[in-house]
């Protein structure tokens, strides 16, 4: 008996030298091959970064010869024509109608813009006051067309079917229409969407609320709802708290893509949905909806075939350099808080007169309104807009300070719709000079005739036009508010410094140009206050000589704008925790699911099997994201779950499968042989398995479940739709306020890359610690006695 042990002891140890040796050859083979592979595709990232980085920094070369010049709306209506358009919203049906000969693409708004951008679609069709937030924003290379479609949306908050809120429907509705009554709705959407005042309010929410009223948004459509300091944002969100403080609950945010907070409100995950949520009849068939919160203008957004790149992109880069500004406009504390190192301030009459200093290198920039900024770069192609704006502010009509009759034409201006003011202003920074004409005073003039002292050079406010007369969308208003107190009206052509003191010493009732309002200016005078205004900086374009400086710029401030600004990063950690966690937690559970299952499954259950054999075909049968919707919209539907939570499932059953696949190939590489030694050697079933053939088995696929990982890794960036904030989340909610799309998806390839890296380290660590040439022999012989001599 002795003896017989002491063979199959030296039978098992030859076969184990064996394949010692052919294990470290195929160990080296594989280690060589996964280094030249990492050496390859950190080659081909770093490449692609590189590559990425010079051709977006000649965007503008890209399209010079496209001859594909959009004028109007009527030129989209063709075969040839690709028109981008906003997937399952109304913009979409209201393209398909309008525009039944163009070919539509599906975008969501942010991936639209690039679109247009880098010429894969001719237009983008979407709300035209979020495209107007985007370019005002910073996003280059674009224009809107001054038409619009026809019909307009309606946007309002859906509401789930299935909450657990009482009488939701009227609640909301009743809500809706105290706001609109009070002026409330009508002061939001002027402080978010009109005067793009990103300012928060403070809004009390009960301490101790009897429920919370759960609310899902997209956070990727400002400036109705985003993430601003990595925080939401947004006239939606104010409308969320506003309407949780009225019902006296609590207040919780999920975030989702458009895709899946329909979905969402379906299943009763959420109790509404507040996210400039249009009113389809689809979506209508599916969800109620309270009472309208306002229409949109749907626009149309085309290349700028003019598009010039600033010289300047960043406040810093006007340290030791000129501002000019139009004398009587004390605004050089202003300029300073934000770029203290500027060198002088001068000053001119007019606005021609700064404009030509800047282009003759006179001065480095030029500060005025957003009106008269946007109006000088679209007829000079040599200037640009600076992508940050100063400050916001609004514009005024100055009256002398103290006098009565400021409030009378306040009332007056209170009387205007604000559909006519907004009708105006379209009318008067729009391309068509035709229609720039001032109504005729035609109406009595029973109260007599007024005097105001107006600026004669601020183009589109206030300006003299074409014929030689007086023009201007101040003029319009002021003749507005003229009609309604039944006054005629004489203008007083002026530069702009003689505007104040004509009104100061009574030489005329009010003054207008393009005032706006500051506190300075409150102390001599005061306002009636009638549009949203910013103050900017209109620039020199950038030269073909700079390319090399622009390119290296362009790596600098898109590091600025997508990861400092507003601590962006926190967000991209947030992603990196969250898509860690989950993976982590998935190949956990999942490798104890499949562990588990092989176990029930090895010694030839018929039951086990079945089962086992139907569930791994329906879940590899079936897509990832598919599964994951399933689990959150379906099977958990009732249950308060998080999306994390379910994540962690899905991912975990589609691992769990894949490790039950591996240990069936592995264990099925080991020889039948290692059995009847293990027997022969007196080893029970369980130890033969565990201490005989899964260490034999392990190594053959430990590779392959390295991969796994990674892959898995790699699967959960679909996890964002059902409200969970991964890293691929992270990227849209930050491409969707930087309207930058380089920067953020390389930062993502990039934090895959390195996490991919660290998983394969650690896995192949683990791989070594269960290498069995790493065995001590008392471990192979734990449990043989082999002093027995019988």
């Amino acid at each position: 008996m002795y003896y017989d042990i002491i063979n199959r002891i030296c039978f098992f140890m030859i076969n184990r030298s064996q394949y010692d040796i052919y294990q470290r050859r195929q160990d080296r083979m594989i280690v060589n091959g996964e280094k030249y592979i990492s050496m390859i595709k950190g080659m081909i990232l770093i490449g692609i970064i590189l590559l990425s980085v010079f051709l977006s920094s000649f965007t503008e070369d890209a399209f010079a010869s496209n001859d594909k010049v959009i004028r109007s709306k009527d030129d989209l209506n063709n075969s040839d024509i690709l028109l981008g358009v906003g997937q399952g919203g109304a913009a979409e049906q209201i393209a398909e109608k309008e525009l039944p000969n163009a070919r539509l693409m599906y975008y969501s708004n942010t991936d639209g813009y690039q679109a247009v951008i880098q010429g894969k679609v001719d237009a983008f069709v979407f709300d035209r006051k979020q495209m107007e937030f985007a370019i005002s924003s910073g996003l280059m290379g674009v224009r809107l067309l001054d038409e619009n479609m026809d019909e307009q949306v309606h946007v309002a908050v859906g509401i789930s079917p299935s909450s657990d809120v009482d009488d939701l429907e009227n609640k909301l509705n009743t809500f809706i229409g105290e706001l609109k009554a009070d002026g409330t709705l009508d002061d939001m959407y002027d402080r978010w969407v009109i005067r793009k005042n990103e300012n928060f309010p403070d809004i009390d929410l009960p301490s101790d609320p009897e429920y919370i009223i759960t609310v899902g948004t997209t956070g990727i459509v400002p400036p109705y709802s985003y993430y601003k300091d990595s925080k939401l944002n947004g006239y939606d969100i104010e409308l969320a708290y506003r309407f949780a403080a009225w019902l006296g609950a609590g207040l919780d945010f999920k975030v989702y893509d458009y895709q899946g907070v329909i979905s969402a409100a379906e299943s009763g995950d959420i109790d509404c949905i507040m996210a400039d949520l249009n009113v389809t009849p689809e979506r209508a068939e599916a969800l109620p909806f309270s009472d309208d919160l306002f229409t949109e203008t749907i626009g149309i957004m085309v290349r700028n075939e003019n598009a010039s790149v600033p010289e300047y992109k960043a406040f810093e880069d006007l340290s030791g350099k000129r501002v000019s500004m139009l004398t009587g406009a004390p605004f050089e504390e202003l300029v300073k808080s934000k770029a203290p190192d500027v060198a002088e301030f001068t000053y001119y009459n007019t606005m021609s007169d700064m404009l030509l200093a800047l282009k003759s290198d006179k001065t480095d920039a030029v500060l005025t309104n957003s009106a008269l900024a946007q109006l000088a770069v679209n007829r000079n192609s040599d200037l640009a807009k600076f992508p940050e704006d100063l400050n916001d502010g609004v514009f005024g009509f100055a009256f002398k300070k103290g006098d009565p009759e400021r409030d009378r034409w306040q009332e007056a201006f209170d009387s205007i719709p604000n559909k006519k003011i907004l009708e105006a202003w379209d009318k008067w920074t729009g391309a068509d000079d035709s229609i720039k004409v001032l109504p005729e005073q035609d109406w009595p003039g029973n109260n007599g005739t007024v005097k105001v002292a107006a600026c004669d050079t601020v183009e589109p406010m206030s300006y003299i036009g074409p014929d030689g007369e007086i023009a201007g969308f101040d003029l319009e208003l002021i003749l507005l508010m003229a009609k309604e107190l039944d006054v005629h009206v004489e203008f007083l052509e002026l530069e702009f410094s003689s505007v104040l003191p004509y009104i100061e010493s009574g030489k005329a009732l009010l003054g207008n140009g393009s005032i706006i309002v500051t506190d300075e200016r409150k102390e001599s005078v005061d306002f009636v206050e009638y549009f949203p205004a910013s103050f900017v900086l209109v620039v020199r374009a950038e030269d073909k000589e700079g390319e090399i400086a622009g390119f290296i710029g362009s790596i600098r401030d898109g590091f600025e704008k997508n990861f400092i600004r507003e601590s962006r990063w926190k967000l991209f950690r947030v992603g990196i925790i969250v898509t860690l966690l989950i993976t982590v937690l998935s190949v956990i559970f999942g490798t104890l699911l499949g562990f588990t299952v092989f176990l029930l499954c090895k010694d030839g259950n018929p039951v086990a099997n079945y089962v086992t054999r139907f569930s791994v075909w329906l879940i590899h049968g079936m897509p990832m994201v598919v599964l994951l919707m399933i689990l959150y919209y379906i099977i958990f539907r009732n249950l308060n779950i998080s999306g994390m939570i379910v994540s962690v499932i899905a991912f975990s059953l589609t691992f769990g499968s894949t490790v039950y696949g591996l240990l069936k190939m592995g264990v099925g590489a080991v020889d039948r042989g290692q059995y009847e030694a293990a027997y022969a050697l007196g080893y029970s079933v369980n130890k033969t398995f565990f201490r005989i053939i899964l260490p034999q088995a392990l190594p053959h696929v430990m590779h392959s479940y390295k991969v796994q990982i990674v892959t898995l890794l790699k699967a959960t960036a679909i996890v964002g739709y059902i409200a969970v904030q991964d890293l691929t989340k992270v990227g849209d909610i930050v491409r969707s306020r930087t309207y930058d799309a380089f920067f953020p998806l390389i930062a993502i390839a990039v934090i895959y890359f390195v996490m991919e890296g660290l998983l394969g380290f650690l896995i192949k660590r683990i791989h070594l610690r269960m290498d069995p040439k790493r065995r001590k022999p008392e471990d192979i012989l734990k449990g043989v006695d082999v002093h027995d001599k019988d």
